[in-house]
């Protein structure tokens, strides 16, 4: 069969042939792969950088929506171990899950790309809201700052899934605001900065936070809120990685600062958390995505011009 493997890491993905996987033992199913997304830490496993992957050959990808084709059944796979590979054509996992493998059936329905392409940047709101907010009130308010970005046009499902009634959201762009459904309201960054009342106006009880930097500056420099208010900083879309933050907000207000991220939230946290997620997210609108027919991964992989999420199809 053949799959995308790395045999050196300076050279990137090359499509190799592999031996197709032994028939699966009782505890086990051989799925067929029929999408893969080629996330940023699938990205970083196939350079040799990402902590999960420093053995090679390397298979790639982490993640991937594949068929039983003995009863037809979907499922979506994922594990960040050395030896575990999606970009290939077929896979033996365990039955239901385990050793590091989580393997979640799909509702009917489902679209393999769709979900291939979305599952990662969905989980980064979702674990960020179920693994680093607590108490939240009934029918909390939540601040999307950087909404219009593939994670934060999610956030807004993820958001409404976990129990926020209103979700608004705060970017450069009104036009893309207004596309993103199920937004309640929106803030447009250039107005926020005539106005930098604007943010905190919203009376969030949850702010997730992709883009940091000057919008995160100005958030805390305004912060007035008299009610307990949880800041999850997620992305750094602004490229500024560092912020000024007045000592006295910290002091005079109810303000909770947490990040959300492996390592703030653990693995076991994730893989208990996504088999909650992955069936709901299958009926979320669907993020722009490019499919590429994975034979054509070498002339692919660096190309900068694909546009939305690049998801690997078999």
């Amino acid at each position: 069969m053949h799959a995308a493997q790395v045999q050196s890491w300076p050279e990137g993905p090359r499509y190799v042939s592999i031996p197709t996987p032994p028939t699966p033992a009782a505890e086990e199913l051989q799925l067929r792969v029929l999408a893969a997304g080629a996330h940023n830490v699938v990205r970083s496993r196939a350079a040799g950088t990402h902590y999960s992957a420093k053995t090679l050959p390397h298979t790639v990808g982490m993640d991937c929506v594949a068929r039983d084709e003995a009863t037809g059944q979907l499922y979506y796979v994922t594990s960040l171990a050395d030896t575990f590979g999606t970009f290939v054509e077929n896979i033996n996992v365990p039955r239901n899950g385990g050793n590091g493998v989580l393997v979640v059936p799909l509702p009917e329905g489902a679209d393999p790309v769709a979900v291939a392409a979305s599952v990662n940047p969905a989980f980064s709101s979702w674990m960020a809201i179920a693994a680093r907010t607590n108490d939240l009130p009934k029918d909390w308010t939540c601040l999307i700052l950087g909404a219009t970005s593939a994670s934060g046009r999610l956030a807004v499902h993820a958001a409404k899934a976990l129990g926020a009634k209103k979700v608004v959201g705060a970017a450069r762009s009104e036009a893309s605001l207004k596309s993103i459904a199920g937004l309640d309201d929106h803030v447009v960054f250039e107005a926020a900065e005539k106005d930098p009342q604007l943010l905190n106006a919203v009376e969030a009880d949850v702010v997730l936070d992709y883009v940091y930097g000057d919008v995160a500056e100005k958030f805390f420099a305004n912060f007035k809120s008299r009610k307990p208010v949880q800041y999850v900083q997620i992305g750094v879309l602004s490229g500024r990685d560092g912020i000024a933050l007045p000592s006295g907000i910290l002091r005079s207000t109810n303000l909770t600062i947490r990040g959300a991220g492996g390592g703030s939230w653990s693995m076991g946290q994730l893989m208990k958390e996504l088999p909650v997620l992955v069936p709901q997210l299958v009926g979320w609108p669907a993020l722009p995505t490019t499919k590429v027919e994975l034979k054509d991964v070498e002339k692919t992989w660096e190309d900068k011009s694909l546009e939305g999420r690049v998801v690997y199809t078999l």
